[in-house]
């Protein structure tokens, strides 16, 4: 089974694969260099894999400069949907007043920054990277209205938002007649369900696409880090360290190391990577258009795609839900995702 697919971005008429590539360990120091980076590229596009997702701040922009190249060598721009993202500062950059955020002038300065990295004259979707609460919406919107006028930009979106605030934005597009957030991007696995809450119901409401993040909890949920072995010590804890530790914070728990065991019990007794267990899961939740993978190796990119070409059983998924829904309710999560629809 091939289980790339095609699919509405959202309302709109983009056709994007149900599987993004994620870019955040290219050129990274703790990812692969710009060769490896290439033939993962390239091994994405051989799978049916058109959606790349990067960001000014990956890699201090060496990542769209990567993925820039790569354009440039193979000609392969037309075939692609390209995400990029405003709004942080590079890790350890100090910036000027005005080089973060949501403000207009900084996006009009991201904006060109971006396309110059990447090599092209326009990303198909741009997105806010996080919210920006000293920044009014409109003026966010406005400027993004502009950019997607002049054509820098297809489509635009937000990441890291709260849903109240893109319920606000979505009403200020309306009554403003202006562009409009079409697809929202956030973490979301089995041991970090919030997204379920609030904004998975409101963006099926209101047709936003939702791209999302981590689905393995950036290998968490691959069972490969014990819990008995000390963080300091392994790759995950060195690289975590290197972006202000916000990995080890969210998940090194007793309660998430719980779910881990069970998933690996239940992979065991199935016969199925635990890998394609989590990824199942955020691909079967209703409202998700796409989890967004990552790879530093080629090694790494090939076992994310066996994973994700295969299928569970009902029967073994079945069993994974119950083990998320026992730990949403121990964190008190009030709205769970519920099972698919049924075929």
């Amino acid at each position: 089974m091939n289980a790339v697919t095609y699919r509405k971005l959202g309302r709109t008429g983009l056709k994007v694969s149900n599987l993004c590539l994620g870019s955040d360990n290219f050129g990274n120091q703790y990812g692969a260099d710009e060769s490896t980076s290439h033939r993962i590229l390239a091994h994405a596009i051989e799978d049916g894999i058109n959606f790349i997702d990067t960001a000014d701040v990956y890699a201090g922009g060496r990542s769209e400069e990567v993925i820039g190249n790569f354009l440039a060598r193979t000609g392969r721009r037309k075939d692609l949907v390209i995400t990029s993202k405003f709004r942080m500062a590079a890790p350890g950059a100090t910036p000027g007043p005005n080089e973060v955020g949501a403000s207009r002038k900084h996006a009009m300065d991201a904006i060109e920054g971006t396309l110059k990295r990447l090599r092209t004259d326009h990303v198909d979707l741009y997105l806010v990277h996080a919210w920006d609460p000293s920044t009014p919406l409109e003026e966010t919107l406005r400027a993004l209205d502009d950019i997607v006028r002049q054509g820098k930009a297809r489509y635009v979106g937000c990441s890291n938002y709260p849903a109240w605030v893109v319920m606000k934005s979505l009403w200020l597009s309306d009554v403003r007649n202006l562009v409009r957030f079409e697809c929202l991007q956030s973490v979301f696995n089995i041991v970090q369900p919030g997204l379920a809450e609030a904004m998975l119901p409101m963006c099926l409401e209101e047709g936003v696409a939702v791209t999302t993040y981590s689905a393995l909890g950036s290998g968490f949920l691959t069972g490969k880090h014990p819990r008995e072995a000390p963080l300091e010590n392994s790759k995950f804890g060195a690289r975590d360290r290197a972006r202000g530790s916000p990995l080890t914070k969210r998940y090194w728990d007793d309660l998430k190391f719980d779910v881990v065991d069970k998933l690996k019990s239940i992979a065991q007794e199935s016969g199925q990577p635990i890998a394609r267990l989590s990824l199942q899961w955020v691909r079967e939740t209703p409202g998700v258009t796409c989890p967004i993978i990552g790879a530093r190796t080629e090694e790494q990119y090939r076992g994310l795609i066996e994973a994700w070409n295969g299928e569970a059983p009902p029967e073994v998924m079945e069993k994974v839900r119950k083990v998320a829904a026992e730990y949403a309710v121990n964190r008190s999560w009030t709205n769970y995702p519920p099972p698919p629809p049924a075929a």
